[in-house]
């Protein structure tokens, strides 16, 4: 069977065409797993959070994260004798959004955070607290194995 140039230019733009539609379903599947749900919210309160960061720095010591692989848990340690009256630590992972998790903080110096349900790798931490009345707000990041 002979197929005349008419016909396959026909045939190439048809399948073009069907493999474009094809790919545009494909990619309303796909969830691209933002770090940040309501990245909208968090550029409207940007001043409010830089002074937040500010707070932060202008501490005499920063808080720490350390993994401690005996016990496989997370310390979230303030600096000196701060003690969060009350805040709370997001914990992510830029490569899905599945795992993250938030945890509530209290009047402590330092918190424990069991690591069995962090996978294995780098996690980050966003942490807010309010301390002797002024709102503190610092990042960090710790490696799980």
């Amino acid at each position: 069977m002979k197929l005349n140039w008419g016909t396959g230019i026909a045939l190439t733009y048809g399948f073009f065409v069907l493999s474009m539609i094809g790919v545009v379903c494909a990619s309303h599947r796909h969830d691209p797993g933002l770090v940040q749900k309501n990245y909208y919210d968090l550029d409207l309160n940007y001043q409010a959070r830089l002074e937040k960061k500010q707070n932060a720095a202008a501490l005499d010591a920063q808080p720490t994260l350390q993994y401690k692989a005996e016990g496989r848990s997370v310390t979230l340690r303030f600096p000196g004798d701060m003690t969060a009256t009350e805040g709370t630590v997001k914990f992510y992972r830029p490569a899905t959004t599945r795992d993250d998790f938030t945890i509530a903080i209290s009047e402590k110096n330092s918190v424990d955070i069991s690591a069995e349900r962090m996978a294995p790798g780098r996690w980050y931490a966003e942490c807010e607290w309010d301390a002797a009345g002024k709102k503190y707000y610092w990042e960090g990041s710790v490696d799980v194995y």
